[in-house]
């Protein structure tokens, strides 16, 4: 396995805990790597259990030649969090993603790519509505793209509980080997029992959706077939829609067989790593 480096950086709102991967190569290319709602970048892209690597998404990065960054938003995980936990929304993860972006940049590696899972695509797609210039490739990876449905949240707590039980429900067990699903849900628990319910706030006012027309990057957009299924996934416009009004002329509209909204950690992991690596290769 690669050699994980943990660090803090300073973020807009205090220090946001980054993991990388292959940057002491000093890689052509680095691909930053953006969180979905409850779970941070470093457990969503750096999965691994009992020797098995073979669930972590940076490392199938790294072995492209690439170099891997993550981090934790704002009140996940080990960022420091100075507000409220409703206050962390989409605004709030777009100024830590740039200041990640920024950081990466000042290291040497100009114009990374952007990877941005479920949230993470509303985040990394509506960044680069702004800031595309600061990006090269794209990739919107079973992207909650925003707009469209609002999601009730009744219960209005301030946290959002990671308890194994409701991994072991969430996630689809017919996409994913039983240790790995276990695992993930023992992990979740132990490591990050709890996050921000800002999103949960955002879906229920009403989401500011990504404007396809103004994303001038290159975009991959990447689903497990049996993702999109939750109101939060239902944006303002369809897939084909949004894809079709994306400027770019290089452009991809991909959808994967077993898998649902966690496909990078289920049975289409493989798959999934390879197309956005023969994407991000150009």
């Amino acid at each position: 396995m690669a050699t994980a480096t943990d660090l803090f950086i300073p973020g807009p709102a205090g220090p946001l805990n980054v993991r990388t991967k292959g940057l002491e190569t000093r890689p052509a290319k680095v691909v930053i790597l953006v969180q979905g709602a409850n779970l941070s970048g470093q457990l969503g892209y750096d999965f691994a259990f009992a020797g098995r690597s073979d669930y972590s998404f940076m490392e199938a990065l790294v072995a492209r030649g690439y170099g891997a960054v993550t981090f934790s938003i704002r009140g996940y995980r080990g960022s420091a969090l100075s507000d409220h936990p409703h206050t962390v929304q989409t605004e709030q993860a777009m100024s830590d993603t740039k200041a990640v972006i920024d950081w990466v940049i000042a290291q040497g590696f100009v114009a990374p790519h952007l990877l941005g899972w479920s949230w993470g695509g509303r985040i990394a797609g509506r960044l680069a509505e702004s800031h595309g210039d600061l990006i090269d490739r794209l990739v919107m990876l079973d992207p909650a793209i925003g707009g469209g449905n609002t999601v009730p949240f009744l219960e209005k707590t301030d946290w959002w509980f990671n308890s194994a039980s409701y991994f072991r429900e969430r996630l689809e067990l017919e996409f994913m080997e039983a240790e790995a699903h276990e695992q993930l849900a023992v992990q979740a628990e132990r490591d990050e029992p709890h996050a921000p319910n800002g999103i949960r706030v955002e879906n229920e006012i009403g989401s500011i959706a990504v404007d396809p027309t103004r994303v001038p990057n290159p975009t991959l957009m990447l689903y497990g077939f049996a993702a999109g299924m939750q109101n939060y996934m239902q944006g303002g416009s369809g897939r084909a829609t949004f894809f079709e009004a994306l400027p770019s002329r290089d452009k991809a509209l991909v959808i994967v067989d077993d898998g649902g909204d966690y496909a990078h950690l289920q049975n289409a992991r493989h798959r999934i790593w390879k197309t956005v690596a023969d994407f991000l290769d150009g």
